[in-house]
């Protein structure tokens, strides 16, 4: 049996080899820049408004006052919502492990314009002005799992069947993986009934997963993906 050879373009030379690796390097470098450079903004406005209720969803629980959804649902909270969602469609053009990194390189671009707002802000800052290390921690664990959730969800569940079924199984395991992180590693022995929160979440979660579905359609056929990704 012949021994496995690894054949060149005899016209190659080691020089245009490497030229040709470095170019294919750089170019999906810049992509990724140019997929965290879009999701980092997202990550900002959520972290920055993360402590502003939001009372849409209220009317819901009727006169349980804690069953609220505005007990936990901050616009903060909603605006990360999205990023799944777009976390999604970069995996449907570009494949999950590159939106996996998109989603790593954007979180340290957002770690960065923080640390710099912080640094800026601290002489004026008093205690209560920041989140504590506890709600911190879990809210962005949660996040970024969910996120990574959504690449590699979506990445599985792509190439065959209905073509609903990839995004919404991506939406759905990345909320449901933020909602099982979150709401125990904040709430838990607190006495608040974070159980019922955290089955609240997940159900309006639901929703924004159906309402992305449209708009998944609507992108398809301008969001055609590259060249060995499955995805109809």
């Amino acid at each position: 049996m012949e021994a496995a050879v690894e054949k060149h373009n005899p016209r190659e030379t080691a020089v245009e080899r490497l030229a040709r690796h470095m170019g294919a390097f750089m170019t999906g470098f810049m992509r990724m820049v140019m997929l965290a450079v879009m999701l980092a903004p997202v990550l900002l406005a959520a972290i920055l408004t993360v402590d502003i209720p939001v009372h849409l969803f209220d009317w819901i629980a009727g006169d349980h006052i804690a069953s609220r959804p505005s007990n936990w649902l901050s616009r903060g909270g909603v605006i990360m919502a999205m990023a799944p969602l777009a976390v999604i469609l970069f995996a449907r053009k570009y494949g999950g492990d590159e939106a996996s990194r998109a989603v790593t390189a954007s979180w340290g671009v957002a770690a960065a314009a923080i640390f710099a707002e912080l640094s800026i802000l601290a002489p004026s800052l008093e205690d209560g002005d920041l989140p504590g290390v506890r709600f911190t921690v879990f809210f962005t664990a949660s996040a970024m799992a969910a996120q990574y959730m959504a690449a590699s969800a979506y990445d599985i569940s792509r190439g065959g069947g209905r073509w609903w079924r990839a995004p919404l199984y991506g939406a759905l395991l990345a909320y449901g993986t933020y909602a099982l992180i979150y709401f125990p590693g904040v709430y838990a022995g607190s006495g608040v009934p974070w159980i019922n929160w955290m089955i609240g979440d997940f159900a309006i979660k639901t929703l924004f997963a159906l309402l992305f579905l449209p708009v998944y359609g609507f992108l398809r056929k301008p969001l055609k993906p590259k060249g060995g990704y499955g995805g109809i």
